[in-house]
């Protein structure tokens, strides 16, 4: 059982407003990766309904007193998933958590409710909400090992198949049992001439 100084627990709630990265038809899929300190995870992928996108996600990150001492912010990056090319950068949030680290070790204890953050764009113009929401406890003891240093990047692609639309389309209006019954009936014809 490995002893930490404290855990930050970040809940990833929801996002609003974002500007789609690919101009495409269908619905848009969209992740965050969050850097805090070393550590990198990723959210499951969620599509975007009513304009608002959905993930109530809990994060746990253990930090050691020298990362309680030196941790000053966590970055979110929202990512658009695309099914034909890399996935593209949305927007960034920072989220300064040094002072929420400080208050909490003194405390042992804080929690600030979700609350909306503004997400930066690559030109640095302001574009979507997301709402998230933290804790800090001091003196939390991990209990899983391999939880200290988990990494994740991006979410794992499923192989996709160019076809796939296509044939879902077509498939379905292809009268089957026609075709069948004409290719036996020409079979059948060329053989009595």
């Amino acid at each position: 059982m490995e002893t930490t100084h404290g855990v930050l627990e970040l809940l990833l709630v929801s996002a609003v407003g974002l500007k789609h990265a690919h101009h495409h038809l269908g619905p848009q899929r969209y992740y965050v990766t969050i850097q805090c300190g070393d550590q990198l995870r990723a959210s499951k992928i969620t599509h975007g309904k009513h304009r608002r996108i959905w993930w109530n996600e809990k994060f746990r990150f253990p930090l050691s007193p020298r990362e309680c001492r030196e941790l000053a912010r966590v970055t979110l990056k929202v990512m658009e998933r695309d099914k034909f090319a890399e996935d593209t950068l949305v927007g960034e949030i920072r989220v300064h958590v040094g002072e929420i680290i400080r208050e909490g070790s003194e405390r042992e204890f804080l929690q600030m409710k979700p609350a909306p953050y503004n997400i930066v764009l690559r030109d640095g113009t302001y574009k979507g909400e997301l709402k998230l929401g933290l804790k800090f406890l001091s003196g939390v003891s991990s209990e899983q090992p391999g939880e200290r240093r988990q990494c994740a990047g991006a979410p794992p692609r499923r192989p996709y198949v160019v076809y796939t639309p296509f044939l879902n389309i077509t498939l379905p209006c292809v009268p089957w049992r026609r075709f069948f019954f004409l290719c036996t009936r020409s079979n059948t014809w060329t053989a009595r001439e």
